[in-house]
């Protein structure tokens, strides 16, 4: 399989042109969704994807003769506005599966791994420690 890595959508677009990138999109089964996106076309199209939710909302009125009623009505708003997409904070992604609802979770940094060989020298990153070695 492959996996597509984007930093905005636009990428694939300008990279695969708009139908090609629109496929991959598309038939991706995993997305990750960082914030800082600014198009708002994209936003616009993830909060679709992400869908609405159903919020009472009540409406208080009085009578002439002090009879006061209440009306409920139900607004649809979606679960994560455009504007709430674009502002996620560093580190926090939103997760986007085919048959699942969306998640929001903390990132980890890869060099956070326990797994990563320990640095040569202090300030070192790990993934580049074995490019200094001299055999």
């Amino acid at each position: 399989p492959s996996v597509p890595v984007l930093g905005r959508v636009t990428a694939g677009r300008a990279c695969w042109g708009e139908h090609a990138a629109t496929a991959i999109w598309d038939a991706s089964i995993v997305k990750v969704i960082l914030g800082g996106a600014s198009n708002s076309r994209d936003l616009t199209d993830l909060a679709t994807l992400i869908g609405d939710r159903d919020e009472p909302h009540q409406t208080r009125s009085h009578d002439h003769h002090g009879r006061r009623s209440t009306q409920t009505t139900t607004r649809r708003l979606p679960i994560m506005p455009a504007g709430t997409i674009r502002t996620l904070p560093f580190g926090t992604g939103l997760i986007l599966l085919r048959t699942a609802p969306p998640i929001i979770t903390h990132l980890r940094p890869w060099t956070a791994r326990r797994d990563l060989p320990d640095r040569e020298e202090p300030g070192e990153r790990p993934h580049t420690s074995h490019l200094n070695r001299r055999t």
